[in-house]
């Protein structure tokens, strides 16, 4: 113990008790501690005797109990949670406008653990180490193996639903099929994108250039699909299918923050010609921003098997149809992040992955390429009758 610690730990009056010294006496409490220390190193009992009577007083902190073992912060809250180093209390500091614990240790166990003990418990701890390392290692190759099997089985089982297609329909249905399945998953994997590039802060900018990715070769595919016979599409318009942009001078937004309204959008209803006729707020619509084209792939061969995507009006404008000239449809938009659709879930991020998905949209979008030709008409479309359209929109139904 230094002459600092004891100075801070300990006041003079119970150093002058310890000592069997009167409290009147007229000496300084440095003079007393190096006689204290001089007591207790001369004196192994004394020592003993020190250590018990300021229990508390002497107990060993976290910054202490490190130097005096060697040993680096993980280690000694690991030795803690194991038991090794028997805390003597809990006490409490404040952080951050926050109480936190640490403990701390009977000075008397401390001195006790040799560092032959120390050597001891770190040889023991790297070969637990190793033996975790060791069994995770051979569990992350039975894993690797059963997902190569997996994603194996699903390419023979992929192989022969392209023959059934191919064999009970024939060469351009099966590619039309194939290029769907895949588009499917490609959405998938943009909405994933789109749920990291949300949560993930530090890699967002990343998530959310793959998910523009992703969505570009959706439409892509769309556009191609569209074009075959198999093709049904139809317009969703929403109930507030238009977006909305305002902005209000500064003479106005004063107005509107002295007269306590909700929102913008409250001042502006209630005081539309004013904004209307001012040369410096601005008001407009984005006519069908929210609406989307639907765009059903269905065929004869096989009724049961369907798949299904949406565009945003904006995009698929400048290849599709105008709305007035397609079939409407109602839809039930689900809650959550996505209006229709879904990311992927964990158990197919093994047989789908990323790379996968990629590598055999594009096969598939350059095989359905050649059979696809322009049509004339109306984007090349096919469209079906109002009453072929579902209420309820889902990715794909096989």
């Amino acid at each position: 113990m230094s002459p600092k610690f004891i100075s801070f730990a300990l006041s003079k009056a119970q150093i002058l008790e310890f000592l069997g010294l009167a409290k009147a006496a007229k000496i300084t409490k440095q003079m007393l501690i190096e006689q204290l220390l001089a007591k207790i190193e001369a004196n192994a009992d004394e020592q003993a005797r020190l250590l018990e009577t300021f229990l508390y007083e002497l107990a060993v902190e976290p910054v202490e109990l490190e130097e005096i073992l060697q040993c680096t912060p993980i280690e000694r809250r690991r030795w803690v949670k194991e038991g090794k180093l028997p805390v003597l209390e809990y006490r409490i500091f404040r952080k951050s406008g926050r109480d936190l614990e640490y403990p701390v240790h009977d000075r008397r166990e401390i001195l006790l653990i040799s560092p032959a003990d120390i050597q001891q418990w770190r040889a023991v701890h790297q070969s637990e180490v190793h033996v975790r390392r060791q069994a995770a290692a051979q569990l992350a190759r039975e894993s690797r193996k059963t997902n190569q099997q997996k994603r194996q089985q699903f390419l023979q089982s992929w192989q022969q639903t392209i023959d059934e297609w191919e064999l009970q329909g024939s060469s351009e249905l099966a590619q039309v099929l194939a290029l769907a399945y895949w588009t499917i998953w490609a959405s998938r994997w943009a909405k994933e994108n789109q749920r990291k590039a949300l949560r993930d802060t530090k890699h967002a900018e990343s998530y959310a250039a793959r998910r523009d990715e992703w969505y570009e070769r959706k439409n892509q595919a769309m556009w191609l699909l569209a074009q075959t016979s198999y093709a049904h599409l139809s317009f969703y318009r929403p109930p507030d299918p238009n977006k909305h942009h305002l902005w209000l001078c500064q003479e106005h937004y004063e107005e509107k923050y002295e007269g306590y309204y909700d929102s913008i959008w409250e001042y502006y209803y209630q005081n539309t010609q004013h904004v209307k006729q001012c040369p410096h707020c601005s008001v407009s619509f984005e006519q069908d921003y929210y609406a989307l084209y639907y765009l059903e792939i269905t065929n004869t061969v096989f009724p049961d098997l369907r798949f299904s995507f949406h565009m945003p009006y904006p995009i698929g404008r400048t290849h599709f149809p105008k709305p007035q000239k397609l079939p409407h449809v109602e839809h039930t938009e689900q809650d959550g992040m996505f209006r229709f659709g879904r990311p992927l879930v964990d158990d197919e991020k093994i047989i789908y992955r990323e790379s996968d998905v990629q590598r055999n949209f594009e096969q598939a979008l350059a095989e359905a390429k050649q059979y696809v030709l322009p049509r004339k008409g109306s984007g090349g479309t096919t469209t079906a009758p109002q009453s072929a359209i579902p209420t309820i929109c889902e990715d794909a139904t096989v």
